[in-house]
This record gives structure tokens, sequence and C-alpha cells, in this order.
């Protein structure tokens, strides 16, 4: 459990805390015990392995927001700071009106920054800090600063990447510009991949494009990520037309020829529910702020498992990563394609 988490619930707790309303929810949304005694409360939480999390623990998990309106709305943002700005107009949004707003953070993440930019929309917050984590809340009196929430709104916006066609939103993974080493991955993407492909924490869709561009033999493309927001975007830059001058290498597709595309909001951990030909994929390392270098091992894993004999697979990863120690322990063959001053591409082949 967070410590963020932790300290959002003391908001709730002593004679001065914030009384339990009779409608709540929770943007960001985690379980706790304590939100058990609640009334009613829904969550809303983009990254699948919490909203599963939230689900299982017999919450209701709203797939958006709507137009729903509460008289408490709480928050845990994440840590892009155009993410927890617009996460804050979010919040604003759908607040009733003479309603609460509670937020948590880590410290780590900028809780006291946040803290004086949430003051100075809102002109008077109770805060408390615990757990290395500030919780933070004001009530709506009628005169806060309406134009500062309007600025934070549109940077949640969806947004081009610049000089690209790619769509992105603040807080996915590269949210503001081609993440190179899926560049790097991608320039080494054989035109000899085919049949059933998977792309693993695919995020907006860039490694999918360039895979449908350079690849004509893929006859299925399935995207697999976590983070329903950047499901969303992937889905919109691989329903556009992708222009035949591309930049890459090997022949195109032609767009009558392109693969079937499937997406899945999906915690790739948990497994696959299919096999594959071929698997991609630019694994994540860092769960929240924290480097968790078993996240990727666990990708790597998943991903071996799920290719079929002879199936191959493409990764990108951080030079320092030591993910050639599981490829070596698979008994499968593998080798290093490409090496540059950051990143590394390794290529193995099920047996």
């Amino acid at each position: 459990m967070s410590g963020a988490l932790e300290t959002l619930m003391l908001a709730f707790t002593g004679d001065a805390g914030l009384a339990v309303p009779s409608r709540a929810v929770f943007i960001g949304a985690e379980p706790h015990e304590a939100l058990r005694k609640w009334p009613e409360l829904s969550g809303w939480q983009p990254w699948k392995p919490k909203a599963d999390a939230w689900r299982e623990a017999g919450f209701p998990l709203l797939e958006d927001l709507a137009d729903g309106k509460w008289p408490l709305v709480m928050l845990l943002p994440g840590k892009s700071r155009d993410e927890t700005l617009a996460w804050f107009a979010t919040a604003r949004d759908h607040l009733q009106p003479g309603g609460t707003i509670v937020v948590a953070m880590p410290n780590t993440a900028g809780a006291g920054r946040f803290e004086k930019e949430f003051n100075q929309a809102t002109g008077t917050i109770v805060s408390l800090q615990k757990n290395k984590c500030r919780a933070f809340h004001a009530t709506d009196d009628g005169t806060w600063n309406e134009a500062l929430f309007d600025e934070w709104r549109l940077l949640g916006e969806r947004r081009f990447i610049p000089s690209t066609e790619f769509i992105v939103q603040a807080g996915i993974f590269s949210g503001n510009r081609v993440d190179p080493g899926s560049e790097l991955l991608a320039s080494h993407l054989p035109a000899s991949l085919h049949g059933n492909v998977a792309d693993l924490g695919a995020a907006w869709g860039y490694l999918s494009h360039t895979a449908r561009l350079r690849c004509p033999g893929i006859t299925r493309l399935d995207l697999f990520e976590a983070d329903s927001r950047a499901l969303a975007c992937a889905r919109i830059n691989l329903a556009r037309q992708p222009e035949q001058e591309t930049r890459v290498a090997s022949p195109p597709c032609l767009l009558e020829d392109g693969p079937e595309l499937a997406f899945h909001w999906h915690d790739v951990t948990t497994g696959l529910p299919g096999s594959y030909d071929a698997i991609l994929m630019n694994p994540p390392f860092h769960s929240g702020q924290a480097t968790d270098i078993d996240l990727g091992r666990a990708f790597l894993k998943v991903a071996l498992s799920s290719l079929n004999r002879g199936g191959k697979l493409l990764l990108v990863a951080n030079r320092q990563l030591p993910y050639e120690t599981i490829l070596q322990a698979s008994g499968h063959p593998w080798k290093k394609l490409a090496e540059d001053k950051t990143y590394k591409v390794l290529s193995a082949i099920r047996s």
C-alpha cells in the first residue's frame, strides 16, 4: 500500500478530519480497508494492475467519469507535471458546488510544489504531512480561480508530438516525443516478420505503426498496454492511413493488405491469452516513481513463454538492465543486434 494512500486516508481521521460523504469518487483509485465503510464510492483508474486491484477489492470501477459530479473527489495523481495539473482540473470538473477535493502525493513527486499550485487555484487549503507524503484539500467556496483550472484542463488534452502525426496525452509513456529506444528497435525490425505479432507495452503505438509498414507478412497485430489512455491514443494513431513515404528501410505494406489490429487493456505480467510468431517490446522498468527491474524481467519471461516454436522476440532496453541473464538461462538462441550509448536491441528465437 502506498504512503500517499495512507496519508490521504489521514485526512478523514481525528476530530478535525473531513466527514465521510454520502457519495464520492476516487481518481487514480487504490483500495484501502477503511474505504469499505463508505456509503457510496466509485473509482477511476487508467492503470490496469491498479484497476484490477480496485475491482477485486469489491469497489465499482468507472470506465470514464462522463458527466458525473460528486460532493467529494479524491485524487492520487501520477508523476507527470502536466498530468497532475490536468487531473486537478478533472477533479474540479466533477465536483459538486460546495464540494471538497482531497489530493495526496509523495514528496519525491513534488508534493510541496503541487500543493502551492493547488493553493493558487483554490485560495485556502488544509494540509498534513506523513509517510514522506502530503495530503491537502480545499472546499469550493465560489471564489476559486477558474482561469487557472482552464489552463490546467488544456494540459490533459490529446495533442500531436511536434513534427509528427502521432497523438499522445500527458502522463503516458513517451508523452512528448518518440522514445529513442523504440526508434532504435524500429530501425532493426526485419521485414521478414510474419503471422501473428504482439507488441507488449505498446504505449501509443509507435512500434506497431512501424511494424505494419515495414513487415508486409504480418497478418495480425495485437497491442497490449496497461495504460488505458495510451491505448486510446494507439487506436487513433493506427486508425489513420499511414503515409507511404514513412522513413523505413524495407518495403511498406499496401494499405489494403494491412494486418488485423487488436487492442488489449492488459497487464502483461499476468500472461498473454495466446501465442505468437513474433513479439516486440520496449518493456517498462518503473512502478510509479521507483525503478522496478523485476517488471521488465516479468515481461521478458512472459514473452518467451508466449512465442510459437521458431518464433522471434525483439526487445529494446537500457544498456544497464540485465536481461541477457534471463535470455541465457532460457536456453533459447539469442544475440545482441545493436547498441548505442543508452540502449541495446536484443533478439531471441524460441527453440
